[in-house]
């Protein structure tokens, strides 16, 4: 007997007889439907929603590397100029530019830079020039990428762009313009040896140590607005760094870095004076 061979098509009332029509097959080449798309932007949103969040903490969690990395550089270069005058701190008036003595919580970097690979410019007799020669390939570790100024006391720009604050975002613990008595809030003109807590006291740090606000997480979103437990990269005498809360009471007055020792609250883990 001779078997019928299957031809491996069907006749066209096969495929009805099987609910298949060509007008049914034709629609599978139409692509997505309305809702089918609703669907794909819907979770894209989603994952959108999952993911800003975690990239946001990793841009957040950069800036901190870099500005920890920038403060123990600057702590170390601080370490070897005390190393190289018998152990002292600068004094208020170590630096003298062209338009008179200088803030040295501002303009330690003159008195660090040749530690950080950076040329000073100076006369014979040791003056700056205003405005002072800026940066240079490795002045970049003078800037907080996070560093805004304060626009409420009118520094509207980053102070790594402002001559007048010595081109630099960080300040030396040396500020003694509050009345404070320096010394026992600052590191002013002491021998670095003889800080008592040097796990504790802060040598360098961002600017608003000064003023208690924060250039990282701030209740106030960018307003300037000094506040309780401000968060502040800072670094200590004995060369670390660290991301803390500062103590801010507006009873002790609106210059956190003139609180004494005893009115910081052991649980902040710092303090100003050598003490």
């Amino acid at each position: 007997m001779h078997r019928k061979q299957l031809s491996g098509k069907f006749s066209a009332a096969a495929l009805r007889r099987m609910g298949v029509s060509k007008q049914a097959g034709s629609k599978s080449n139409d692509g997505f439907t309305l809702i089918e798309l609703l669907v794909v932007i819907a979770i894209i949103a989603i994952l959108a929603a999952m993911l800003l969040p975690a990239l946001s903490k990793a841009k957040s969690s950069a800036v901190q590397t870099q500005c920890l990395s920038n403060l123990k550089q600057l702590n170390l270069a601080m370490t070897m100029y005390c190393a190289d005058f018998n152990d002292k701190t600068p004094g208020a008036n170590t630096v003298t530019s062209t338009r008179g003595g200088e803030d040295i919580w501002w303009w330690f970097k003159e008195v660090v830079k040749p530690y950080a690979g950076i040329k000073v410019t100076s006369t014979a007799g040791g003056i700056i020039p205003y405005p002072p020669d800026p940066r240079g390939s490795n002045d970049m570790v003078f800037h907080c990428p996070v560093d805004r100024g304060w626009k409420d006391y009118g520094y509207p720009s980053p102070h790594y762009t402002n001559p007048s604050l010595d081109y630099g975002s960080y300040v030396f613990n040396g500020c003694d313009n509050a009345g404070n008595p320096a010394a026992t809030t600052t590191l002013l003109k002491i021998s670095l040896s003889s800080v008592k807590h040097p796990s504790r006291t802060w040598m360098m740090s961002e600017w608003p140590i000064h003023w208690g606000y924060s250039w990282h997480s701030n209740p106030y979103g960018k307003k300037d607005i000094a506040f309780k437990d401000a968060k502040i990269n800072v670094s200590m005498v004995d060369g670390h760094a660290q991301f803390i809360k500062t103590y801010y009471n507006q009873a002790l007055g609106s210059a956190p870095f003139g609180y004494l020792t005893k009115d910081i609250p052991n649980s902040y883990g710092y303090q100003n004076g050598p003490d």
